[in-house]
């Protein structure tokens, strides 16, 4: 945690009532699909989450949505949960908002706000 305090503005642990799995159990209860998730930022911020691509297994305890922050198609948001767990990815230029979000016990996020042009460290690719 030390090494990435320089990447990382600030951090907060976040609770989480209703997981990404127990959504989407009632959303198939009911015979839908979730179009919109609300996740976690900080300070009690919530982020509104347009779904645009779902990957999810036959039961719905685990899987992945990728989509945008409502009303701004210039952002980006992934979600991943199993069995109580999530991780999440915002970045909206447009706002300033770039968050992460890392799981710990189910219904426990640990939600940072990253310095974007500090947070991705290293060379991708082949030489």
């Amino acid at each position: 945690m030390a090494e990435e305090s320089a990447r990382i503005y600030r951090r907060q642990l976040v609770y989480v009532r209703e997981t990404a799995d127990l959504l989407v159990e009632a959303a198939k209860a009911a015979g839908e699909s979730l179009r919109q998730l609300s996740l976690p930022g900080l300070d009690g911020q919530e982020v509104q989450f347009e779904i645009t691509k779902a990957d999810l297994s036959p039961s719905g305890q685990q899987g992945a949505f990728s989509g945008y922050v409502a009303g701004r198609p210039d952002s980006m948001v992934t979600l991943a949960f199993k069995g109580g767990r999530e991780a999440f990815t915002i970045l909206s230029p447009s706002d300033g908002l770039y968050l992460v979000g890392e799981p710990r016990e189910p219904g426990e996020i640990i939600v940072k706000s990253i310095n974007i042009t500090n947070y991705v460290v290293g060379v991708c690719g082949n030489p």
